[in-house]
């Protein structure tokens, strides 16, 4: 995966740039019930926000209400003041880009197809270009002309991480973007998640990876299955009383000599 320099933003990227991600008692709903605490909270663009917590409370249905991808919302998700819910589907393209768990596509389409679908869904005026620059931000341009249906898991995550790439727009919502990746593509992940909100772009991932969430995030939303959150810089959130009242799992941060910081479990109630 490239980390190079990053490319210049397209015109309806550019447009759209700049603007903050804004929530108003937002939250997923599903049967008519809330999933979480609403969420009241503004994003300025550049941010990396983590949605944390463990399996069932419902990371993935609120990134899915974000997008309005079949997950019902309640309260308001706008960027820049504009409702996001109320766009059409084509104009919330151009806002955002969704990768989901379920990587699902044709196995008969070839890598290259499956990342011009990213371009195409919110009309960018150069898809050619945009899906070229996307398969090398990706690192996987050696498969352009592979079938999605041979590709390994992790191949499979790549292939449509490079058609949100290419879609080109100023929200990206990630679900658990690295969770079948091996170790170098999973911090060639994470250094796709800072160059993208290094130019501008705010991205929002659900991530279980702790440490990863404290080094490149900089706010997070923790998750409790009985659907209390808690927001705020990952550094204050990702305390080991915190983690241990969400998972059960007593933690301890410690310092690589580099400065990285890892979250380590010591021991389970």
């Amino acid at each position: 995966m490239t980390t190079g320099t990053s490319p210049q933003l397209s015109p309806v990227a550019a447009r759209l740039a700049g603007l903050p991600l804004s929530f108003a008692d937002f939250a997923a709903v599903r049967s008519g019930r809330a999933l979480s605490e609403p969420l009241s909270l503004e994003v300025p663009a550049g941010s990396v926000v983590g949605l944390l917590g463990p399996n069932g409370a419902g990371k993935s249905s609120l990134l899915a209400a974000i997008a309005q991808a079949g997950v019902a919302s309640r309260g308001r998700c706008a960027h820049g003041g504009l409702d996001l819910g109320a766009l059409r589907p084509r104009e919330r393209a151009q806002h955002l880009a969704l990768l989901p768990q379920d990587l699902a596509a044709p196995a008969e389409f070839l890598v290259h197809e499956l990342v011009a679908v990213g371009a195409r869904a919110a009309a960018h005026p150069d898809p050619a270009t945009a899906v070229a620059t996307a398969l090398e931000r990706a690192g996987i341009a050696d498969l352009a002309q592979r079938r999605f249906g041979t590709l390994s898991g992790g191949q499979r995550q790549l292939s449509h991480l490079a058609r949100v790439l290419a879609q080109d727009t100023p929200i990206v919502l990630l679900d658990e973007p690295t969770s079948a990746l091996d170790l170098a593509h999973q911090r060639a992940v994470e250094h796709t998640i800072r160059r993208l909100a290094a130019e501008g772009r705010t991205v929002v991932t659900a991530l279980h990876d702790l440490s990863l969430a404290l080094n490149v995030c900089s706010t997070v939303l923790l998750l409790d299955r009985d659907g209390a959150a808690l927001s705020g810089p990952p550094q204050l959130v990702l305390h080991p009383d915190h983690l241990h009242r969400v998972y059960g799992v007593r933690t301890e941060t410690h310092r690589t000599p580099s400065g990285r910081a890892v979250i380590v479990p010591t021991e389970l109630d």
